[in-house]
């Protein structure tokens, strides 16, 4: 088996999953890998701890995911406590399925070549230029990450482990022909179906409403009668995007913000440089002897890139002579940097120059010169960052007037609103979690939802719903939570409570049908006797069709007739709240002729993968010792 998972990691499947690896790296950072693990930790699983610093990462990459797919809806959840405890634990949970998939691959010794490492570090989208790998973007990410190339390989080797283990159970799957007909033959089976609905409301008539059942459904039901606390709120808003709609900037406003800004147009100055690197963390006498030595040998004549080649630990770079390609500043570290900008021309060498990388020998290849973009290229997004600027002025002039006359006059918001040149709008009743975008945001709902803001009867502070729009609020009406009354609420549970003891007794009366045919005796006749009339539906099929679902799932999941057993019968209840009595009286086995596609195959292999994988993790779950430590979250905490 060990074979196999390590053949199947080779496969089309390895490769996806490692793309999603990749994305995640890309996208959200992987610095947390290597954060302390001192810090509390959230679960220990087997022993091993998931730190809080890993955990919160986790949490913020997945947060700012669903933030920027789901955009407000997300945000209106997002202040719901039993939601976000429920979105952290659903993250840990992840967290768990990754550390002990990570720990039985260790188990089974599943491991990386370099070879493969390397090769896939090099075809790497996030660290390519125009397609081809970018020594420098690789470096300047892993700096951005705070990672050294030996610990962001460290990184992939664990993945790679993990999914070897993913893919052997999930991608090394298959289907035979007769699996998939089988298959095929269950699902284009089709059944003739009888049955006969008791309706609920026939037996309303014998419901016994007593004030007994009437006080404990609405004991055991308060909270479908409780009504949330509301609002209604009269605001006046400001918003810079607005403001900026309206302002005009002329040509000539243009062509002096392009004079006054030409450093912002201008392409610095790039250089093409390669590098030897001997790797040391720290300071080390021996290594930089080393480098000393073969920046002697070069300026004696060596070729660099045979010496990079031979000596370099940027293995990457040194299989190109140690060609990092253009750097500009910024990318670099400091000293490194330095270096490269002190030479004055191409073909110049550096001193042994160190980093936290370890100790580099430099050498200038070429120089690309800076330039300045002319104004037509950049007049359009000139024109928006004026209109941009003007905006965030008149927006902070006109916030301050906003929070000054709200102040001011707090009894009511039509002064403030007409020195903003701005209007009083209003918001009907709305609860918590009915509040719409923008508003749906915490700090505009914990702010009109606060005591002392709805005790006070006056004007709120200027609140932010973004950094670019703010409201000041004023309360109309405030209804405070609570449950209806008994009383209030009489008509509603007698209706409801009519209705359950409606289908409890057309349920009954089902199931003494049902006791008829298994004492066998006559349904049909015990059926005529009653009054009722069977519906039939011939040839019915798994899947479609007008039948109600919930009776053709009844009737699929009945046993098929058999010589000594004529008929199928089971009891169905129906989300109207009736009763039905479902028989099965034939089945007709539609046979699969055709062979399936290989496509087809792939795909029920893929099913069935996918199905042992989920079975392995669950079972691993179920075998290991795990303790959870994460804290619920509270409304103050959101």
């Amino acid at each position: 088996m060990l074979e196999k998972i390590r053949e199947g990691s080779k496969g089309i499947v390895a490769q996806v999953i490692l793309g999603l690896v990749i994305l995640t790296f890309a996208v959200s950072g992987v610095s947390s890998y290597f954060a302390n693990n001192s810090d509390q930790s959230v679960a220990v699983v087997n022993g091993e701890e998931i730190s809080r610093a890993k955990f919160e990462q986790s949490y913020q990459n997945e947060r700012a995911r669903m933030q920027q797919q789901f955009g407000d809806m997300f945000s209106s959840l997002a202040a719901d406590p039993e939601y976000m405890n429920n979105f952290r634990n659903s993250v840990l949970e992840r967290l768990i399925d990754e550390t002990l998939l990570k720990q039985q691959a260790d188990a089974l010794g599943l491991k990386i070549s370099d070879t493969l490492l390397k090769k896939t570090i090099t075809e790497m989208t996030e660290f390519q230029v125009d397609g081809v790998f970018n020594n420098e973007r690789y470096n300047a990410l892993l700096r951005q990450n705070n990672l050294t190339p030996n610990q962001f390989g460290d990184i992939l080797r664990e993945q790679f482990a993990r999914n070897q283990l993913m893919v052997g159970l999930a991608g090394s799957e298959f289907a035979l022909p007769g699996e998939l007909k089988t298959l095929m033959t269950l699902q284009q089976q089709n059944r003739d179906i009888e049955y006969v609905t008791l309706k609920a409301s026939d037996f309303a008539a014998k419901v016994e409403i007593t004030d007994e059942k009437l006080n404990e459904y609405y004991q055991l039901n308060q909270a479908v009668y409780a009504t949330p606390e509301q609002v209604s709120l009269q605001y006046v808003e400001l918003n810079s995007s607005d403001l900026a709609k309206a302002i005009e900037v002329s040509d000539a406003e243009v062509t002096a913000y392009y004079e006054a800004n030409k450093d912002r147009y201008q392409t610095e100055e790039r250089r093409r440089v390669s590098h030897i690197l001997l790797e040391a963390a720290e300071e080390d006498a021996a290594v930089k002897t080393k480098a000393e030595a073969l920046l002697k040998e070069i300026q004696a004549g060596a070729d660099f890139a045979t010496v990079a080649k031979a000596n370099s630990a940027d293995t990457v770079s040194a299989e190109n002579g140690g060609d990092l390609d253009f750097i500009s500043k910024g990318v670099m570290e400091a000293e490194f940097e330095a270096a490269a900008y002190a030479m004055a021309k191409v073909g110049d060498l550096s001193p042994v120059v160190k980093t936290s990388f370890g100790y580099h020998i430099i050498k200038l290849t070429e120089i690309e010169a800076a330039q300045v973009k002319p104004l037509a290229e950049v007049q359009d997004a000139i024109k928006q960052t004026v209109q941009k600027e003007k905006a965030a002025e008149k927006f902070a002039e006109l916030q301050q007037k906003l929070a000054e006359v709200s102040f001011e006059v707090a009894d009511n918001l039509e002064e403030a609103a007409t020195a903003v040149n701005a209007k009083v709008q209003e918001l009907p009743l709305f609860s918590r979690d009915t509040a719409k975008a923008p508003f749906a945001v915490p700090a505009f709902l914990d702010k009109v939802f606060n005591e002392e803001f709805i005790a006070s009867g006056t004007n709120s502070d200027v609140i932010a719903l973004s950094d670019e729009h703010v409201v000041v609020v004023r309360l109309v009406e405030h209804q405070s939570a609570k449950t209806k009354s008994f009383d209030e609420v009489k008509a509603e549970v007698v209706k409801a409570v009519t209705a359950a003891e409606s289908s409890k007794q057309a349920k009954a009366k089902a199931e003494s049908l049902l006791a008829v045919f298994n004492e066998g005796k006559d349904l049909r006749a015990q059926l005529t006797a009653d009054g009722l009339k069977l519906e039939v539906s011939a040839a019915t099929p798994r899947f479609g069709g007008a039948l109600d679902a919930q009776i053709r799932t009844k009737a699929f999941e009945l046993a098929k007739p058999v010589e000594a057993k004529p008929m199928s019968v089971g009891v169905a209840e129906l989300s109207s709240g009736d009763v039905a009595l479902v028989l099965v009286t034939k089945v007709t086995e539609v046979a699969a002729t055709t062979e399936p596609a290989v496509a087809e195959l792939q795909q029920f292999a893929q099913q069935m993968g996918q199905s042992h994988f989920g079975a392995v993790q669950q079972a691993l779950k179920a075998q290991a010792e795990i303790v959870r430590k994460l804290p619920a979250m509270t409304s103050e905490d959101l």
